[in-house]
């Protein structure tokens, strides 16, 4: 194989009389003498021999690669790159071992678990591209690792995860919220009253901090119970007129409000809504802080299929919130015992006893997998789990605690969230639109790369960022375990029915 017509620092053509495939890794030397690593991006058969183009990715040095800033050598020799030196380019110590290079099934590819979960990831396909494989296949590997993981899982495909490397690894989690625990924001959200519906909000907020003045160690149902009650006797009121006592926060005393027929109004529907809440929602309503389940070491699937849309969100948000802000805790604490001050580390030591007794989930650094991602960070919307999604995504780094990223409509996620995953595993993608968004999100996606993105079979993925040595076509491989997201066998069971 010989090079052919002019050459730059980051393309070149070459000539081959042997068949040569798209994707093939190739060795040239550049004028200085130094070997040169590039990847084939076109081939066009002629008769008797090949043209095809290569892209530099830049100078070979040991096991990593160096900037290119030297011309490829004119008329030089090309050489098919060997296995022994792509492995060694594509192995990472203590990696996760995700697949193999589409061109060389020898070469196995691994992800630096460090940056992968650290820096934040994203995986991205289509419909039926591989995407939930793709994620059993890292959940195992991290599994592997003793990795603390809570996986948020709209369809409950991950509740069945099982493999025999990670046998008793995998804890499915069925939320069981607590409503004394939320906010009264949050409890609206959940109750899937409108952000601008500030009647039923405001009266919500006075019933919650009323109960809760009255009653502070109700919890549960009963919260639910009691609020259904507050509302119920509050609509009485003001259905003759009369004033509502309630309970307000801020000057830490009862004051009263005189209700009109607006009021009432607004009160008969909050009482409607709270009432079919708990109808609907009772299976999931607990009596305990749903974090104090979570377990370290552990891949933590949370169930949240036959949820509504508001509910699933509502959880996320609460799960993200106070995986955070314990996380900042428990390591505040940990530096605040050595506090010269005597009140600070009585303080820090009752919060990490605290937190080991309740919360050990966030003892260790974790990882956050979002599944169906545009539902919680939505491109034109903010809710409170865009909000503290967002915030593990801007300053999780810092604190140890990792955020993936799982859709298959990427163009609907939020562009700052997206843009930082600095990992992204990006399967078949088909739509030109999604390919432009997803390209823009990422500066390791090259536009040469994007192209590729609809040509790719299933399984077969564009890995580009920090946790992997440089950007590259995967073959992901097949998880030979058990997940709930595999394609229903329609004819199958069409056929095995009996008919009387």
């Amino acid at each position: 194989m010989k090079i052919i017509g002019k050459t730059s620092t980051t393309y070149f053509t070459f000539e081959s009389s042997e068949k040569i495939r798209f994707g093939e890794y190739v060795i040239v030397k550049n004028i200085d003498d130094e070997d040169v690593l590039a990847i084939v991006k076109d081939v066009i058969a002629e008769e008797g021999k090949f043209i095809c183009s290569a892209k530099v990715i830049g100078v070979l040095n040991g096991n990593r690669i160096m900037s290119n800033r030297s011309p490829i050598m004119p008329n030089g020799e090309v050489k098919l790159c060997s296995d022994e030196i792509l492995s060694e380019l594509f192995y990472v110590k203590d990696g996760l071992n995700v697949g193999h290079l589409l061109t060389r099934k020898n070469v196995r590819v691994y992800l630096d678990t460090n940056k992968l979960v650290s820096r934040h990831f994203a995986v991205l396909a289509v419909t039926g591209g591989g995407k939930s494989n793709t994620v059993a296949v890292l959940c195992k590997e991290l599994g592997k690792k003793n990795a603390s993981l809570i996986v948020l899982d709209p369809h409950g495909e991950y509740a069945t995860l099982y493999h025999d490397e990670i046998e008793g690894k995998v804890k499915p989690i069925y939320p069981m919220i607590n409503p004394a625990l939320l906010t009264p924001e949050e409890l609206a959200d959940l109750l899937g009253i409108d952000r601008d519906d500030f009647d039923k909000r405001i009266y919500l907020e006075y019933a919650y901090h009323t109960i809760k003045q009255e009653n502070p160690d109700i919890t549960g149902l009963e919260f639910i119970e009691k609020l259904e009650d507050t509302l119920y006797e509050w609509s009485k009121l003001a259905e003759v007129g009369w004033e509502i006592k309630y309970y307000n926060p801020l000057k830490r005393k009862y004051d009263r409000r005189k209700a009109d027929d607006q009021d009432f109004l607004a009160l008969v529907s909050l009482y409607d809504i709270v009432g079919k809440f708990k109808l609907d929602f009772s299976l999931y309503i607990g009596d305990t802080d749903m974090m104090e389940v979570f377990e370290i070491g552990k891949i933590n699937v949370v169930n949240l299929s036959g949820l509504e849309v508001n509910q699933m969100i509502t959880i996320a948000s609460f799960i993200a919130k106070h995986v955070l802000s314990k996380r900042v805790l428990y390591l505040k604490s940990l530096k605040d015992v050595h506090s010269p001050s005597d009140r600070i580390k009585r303080a820090a030591f009752h919060n990490l006893r605290m937190i080991e007794q309740h919360y050990r989930i966030v003892m260790k650094p974790l990882l956050l997998v979002v599944e169906e991602a545009h539902i919680f960070i939505p491109v034109n919307e903010n809710n409170s789990a865009s909000l503290w999604l967002g915030k593990i995504a801007r300053e999780g780094r810092k604190f140890g605690i990792g955020l993936g990223l799982i859709s298959q409509r990427p163009k609907q996620l939020h562009p700052d969230v997206l843009s930082q995953t600095n990992t992204k595993i990006i399967l078949r993608i088909v739509e030109p639109e999604d390919q432009k968004y997803i390209q823009r999100s990422s500066e390791d996606l090259g536009e040469d790369l994007a192209k590729d993105l609809a040509s790719l079979g299933i399984g077969e993925a564009v890995v580009v960022g920090t946790a992997i040595s440089l950007p590259s076509i995967v073959k992901i491989d097949k998880f030979d375990g058990v997940y709930g997201g595999k394609d229903i066998d329609i004819v199958g069971e069409w056929t095995s029915l009996d008919v009387w």
